[in-house]
C-alpha cells in the first residue's frame, strides 16, 4: 500500500467529483463483486445497482480508490459513463448573471465545489461543462412535463435553483440528490419545475404521510424564500409544523437574512 496526499485545484476537484458521484457510488466498480456495474457500462438499471449496493461492504475511501482505478483502465471512453441521476456525468456550473457580468463572485458545481468566476470561465474553454446562469431573482425558467420523471433540462434547472438537498440542515450536494415531487405524483402533483425539488436518498425516504413523516411545500409569495421548498418536520420534532428551508447551499442568502435581522433589531432598539 502507498499513501497519497496533496492539494488539487478547484477545477480538478470539480471534474473528479462529477465522475466519482457515479463510479464511487455503493455497488459500482467493486472488484470483489463479479456482477458489480463497471465504468464502461452506460445505462444501469436501478434494480441492478440496488442489488450490487446491498452486497457492497466497502467504505467511502475504498469506493473512491476503486473508482480511480476504473478511470485508469485502458480504452475507457468518458462518453460511455452514461448518466447519473438523470444527467450526463459532467461538471455543471451555476452562476448569477451579475457575477458573470462583473467578473467577481463564485460559481457552484453540482457536487458543491465553489470556483471563482474567472476559473469557471477558463474551465468552460477547456472542459466544456454545462453552465447555468440565474437571473436577479435566482429562479430558473418555468418548465413543464406530463411524465412522472424529470427531464434533463428540469434537473439542470433544479440544480441551479436548489444546489443540493433542500431538507433543512442537509449538506448533500446536487450530485447526490434525486428530483422529488413536492406534491406527490400519485396525488396529482405535476412534473413541473415549480413542483420539483432536490432531495438526497436519506431525506427522500423521510417523506411519508405517517405521524413520523416529513412533508414538503412550496413557500408562498409572502415568504422571504418564495418559490423554494419548505420542509415540515413531524409533530414530535416541531409541534408548530412550521415550514423551514435549507440555507446551507445558499450562503449568500443566509448572510443577507442575518444582516437584515440584525438591522431590524437595531432599528427597533433605536426607536
Amino acid at each position: 500500500m502507498s499513501r497519497i496526499e496533496g492539494w488539487i485545484t478547484p477545477e480538478l476537484r470539480a471534474c473528479l467529483d462529477a465522475v466519482f458521484a457515479k463510479l464511487a457510488r455503493p455497488g459500482m466498480c467493486n472488484a470483489e463483486d463479479a456482477e458489480s456495474p463497471t465504468a464502461s457500462r452506460g445505462f444501469i438499471a436501478d434494480s441492478v445497482l440496488d442489488a450490487a449496493a446491498r452486497r457492497d461492504r466497502r467504505d467511502a475511501g475504498q469506493r473512491t480508490h476503486d473508482a480511480l482505478m476504473a478511470l485508469m483502465q485502458p480504452g475507457l471512453n468518458m462518453r460511455a459513463l452514461g448518466m447519473h441521476r438523470g444527467l450526463p456525468v459532467e461538471v455543471v456550473l451555476t452562476m448569477s448573471l451579475s457575477d458573470l457580468e462583473n467578473g467577481t463572485g463564485v460559481a457552484t458545481t453540482n457536487t458543491g465545489t465553489q470556483i471563482s468566476i474567472n476559473e469557471a470561465l477558463k474551465m468552460a474553454e477547456g472542459t466544456h461543462p454545462v453552465i447555468a446562469v440565474l437571473d436577479g431573482d435566482g429562479m430558473p425558467l418555468y418548465l413543464q412535463r406530463s411524465r412522472r420523471t424529470a427531464n434533463r433540462a428540469q434537473r439542470l434547472a433544479l440544480l441551479a435553483r436548489d444546489k443540493g438537498c433542500t431538507r433543512p440542515g442537509c449538506e448533500q450536494p446536487a450530485s447526490m440528490c434525486a428530483a422529488h415531487h413536492v406534491t406527490d405524483w400519485a396525488k396529482g402533483g405535476p412534473t413541473d419545475i415549480n413542483n420539483l425539488t432536490l432531495a438526497c436518498d436519506h431525506c427522500h425516504a423521510l417523506i411519508n404521510d405517517g405521524p413520523d413523516g416529513w412533508k414538503t411545500v412550496v413557500m408562498g409569495k409572502d415568504s422571504p424564500h418564495r418559490g423554494r421548498t419548505g420542509w415540515i418536520a413531524p409533530k414530535s420534532v416541531d409541534p408548530t409544523a412550521t415550514p423551514r428551508v435549507n440555507d446551507r447551499h445558499h450562503a449568500g442568502q443566509a448572510i443577507a437574512t442575518a444582516i437584515d435581522s440584525s438591522c431590524r433589531k437595531w432599528r427597533s432598539r433605536a426607536a
